[in-house]
């Protein structure tokens, strides 16, 4: 599947950006050179949370490992363009899927753990998966059963069923495990390898994010588009060859994909595995990998900055530097790790679209520089402010203006979408992202994030649309009127809030929400954690719901 222009691909070809190389190729041309250093580390708690003894693996082993994987997948008919949903933990395995995907031409299309049949229903409905793919069994549960129960309930949307595959043995999947172990090399599987029409335009993955209308948005990203955000992320972090990277964050988006995974496929070294967030086990990886970069979430580096018990006991002695984003950073805690540990904070500000801005120590040695600021001026990345309201160009420091950009690390449009890809992209073809910035007026040549133009909720670095929960609540028979907001938080960076209106003389609990949502089967990182009774929402002339009066509200209700 290739989506990108002819004209764009050739653009970035000739300036010598984009080529025809994929993914599984550069993890491959390291398994020749160093065949028996080790590759893949999993989760120390895999046991715990799929039932499978953890793996350590050489390159060699882990390229004849998506060999089978790769040669499974076809002969379970998939192939070039076939689309297979995934949602699996931090593995080995699903390191391996990604690639063994790249060596057939297939697309992956990754979920978290967390999406439940709500959330699924609507992208297995837009997606029509040629497979979906999982584990058995997830912290002692059915991890398929939510897969499968979407697909059943929408059944009458799909053109074909998909196929359903699993580790681990399960009563309506083919187990990947068994099916991986038995198969063997065919002729026509290498014939269909070997005279693959290939391309670095092709598509790799269809990644989602929650939209401020409600339904999830489908982000096809190639593999000239993740290789070109990789490269920047590999090169600001300063990796490199052969050092151990440990990826903590779920393998679905910018983060751990262009932030870890490619790192790890252009340095060669060995990826370590943790699946969110078991603080004892990650810190016990630090130390017994001698892990050199990771990611780790503000609110948590500032948590184990505060906590001088539990740093006694840690050794980052092996640690360069770690990455971190998604909310503000503080500058007594970049300066706080540079002091104490000698480890660099490189600060992150990105998107699944494409967006990739970095501030390390290449750009400022300066800890408040480095917390707050972002370098306006990037090699593969045209950037420019636009006032939300006049639509006119900002040049003036301190003045807010919504980020748009250009470039090859951006992405063409959303998955069979499109109404959303052409308002997402203005006349002259700039990404506008959403997210409100102002030229520094200490340094104008950084910006400084001021805030989002959108009503995107994020907690603990998930998307959470306040749309899709309005919808939800105002369903609800009690509720006459609802709507829901993002509340700052110190460690999470943001919790949702509902505000509802009751129908009837007698409060809403949070109790009477959460059960609620549980009912529709919503996941659970999207419960609201805080519930207000208001007399009334606050609106516009229009009608609509003005959200940001709403902690106004919540203030005058206390």
């Amino acid at each position: 599947m290739i989506i990108t222009p002819r004209s764009t691909s050739k653009h970035y070809r000739q300036q010598g950006v984009w080529g025809d190389q994929q993914l599984h190729e550069l993890l491959f041309a390291h398994a020749k050179q160093k065949p028996d250093n080790y590759a893949l580390v999993d989760p120390l708690n895999k046991m715990d949370l799929t039932g499978q003894e953890a793996q350590r693996l050489t390159f060699s082993q882990t390229v004849e490992k998506i060999e089978h994987i790769s040669t499974c997948l076809y002969e379970q008919g998939i192939g070039k363009d076939d689309i297979l949903l995934v949602q699996m933990p931090n593995t080995v395995e699903l390191v391996m899927l990604y690639l063994a995907a790249s060596k057939l031409g297939a697309i992956i299309s990754p979920v978290p753990m967390q999406y439940l049949e709500n959330e699924l229903s609507d992208i297995i409905q837009i997606l029509q998966p040629k497979a979906v793919i999982g584990v058995a069994w997830f912290k002692q549960k059915d991890a398929m059963q939510t897969l499968l129960t979407a697909i059943d309930h929408n059944q009458t949307t799909l053109s074909t069923l998909p196929k359903s595959l699993c580790w681990g043995e399960h009563t309506r999947c083919g187990n990947l495990e068994v099916l991986i172990n038995t198969v063997e090399s065919t002729d026509a599987y290498h014939n269909y390898t070997d005279n693959l029409e290939r391309s670095g335009d092709d598509i790799l993955t269809i990644c989602w994010t929650s939209g401020t209308e409600g339904l999830p948005k489908g982000i096809p990203r190639s593999h000239n588009q993740w290789l070109t955000v990789g490269l920047a992320t590999y090169q600001g972090n300063q990796i490199q060859e052969g050092e151990t990277l440990l990826n903590p964050f779920p393998f679905i988006n910018m983060a751990s994909i262009g932030g870890l995974f490619l790192s790890w496929l252009y340095s060669g070294g060995k990826l370590v595995l943790h699946h969110p967030l078991e603080l004892p086990i990650f810190l016990q990886q630090i130390v017994e990998e001698k892990v050199s970069y990771t990611l780790v979430p503000p609110a948590l580096l500032n948590g184990l900055l505060k906590n001088e018990a539990l740093l006694a006991q840690c050794d980052f002695s092996g640690i360069r530097a770690i990455g971190s984003g998604s909310a503000p950073l503080d500058s007594w805690m970049v300066e706080g790790y540079k002091q104490r540990f000698d480890i660099e904070v490189v600060n992150h500000f990105g998107s699944n679209e494409g967006v990739c801005l970095l501030c390390g120590p290449n750009e400022t040695d300066a800890p408040d520089t480095r917390a707050r600021l972002f370098p306006r001026a990037h090699d593969n990345l045209i950037s420019r402010l636009v006032d939300p309201d006049t639509h006119k160009l900002v040049n003036v420091a301190g003045q807010q203006g919504e980020l748009q950009i250009q470039g090859p690390t951006v992405f063409d449009g959303y998955y069979k979408d499109a109404e959303k890809t052409a308002l997402s992209f203005t006349d002259d073809g700039f990404f506008k992202t959403g997210d409100l910035f102002e030229i520094s007026k200490e340094n104008n040549e950084f910006y400084r994030f001021v805030g989002r133009c959108k009503d995107l909720i994020i907690r603990g670095g998930m998307n959470i649309s306040p749309a899709e929960l309005d919808n939800l609540l105002n369903a609800h028979p009690r509720i006459s009127e609802a709507a829901v907001a993002g509340y700052a938080c110190e460690l999470m960076g943001e919790r949702v809030a509902a505000y509802v209106v009751s129908n009837d003389e007698q409060p809403l609990t949070l109790d009477d929400i959460v059960s609620y949502l549980k009912a529709k089967h919503v996941a659970p990182f999207k419960f609201p954690e805080d519930v207000i009774n208001l007399s009334s929402l606050p609106r516009n002339p229009l009608g609509k719901v003005v959200r940001n009066q709403l902690p106004t509200a919540t203030q005058n209700n206390e």
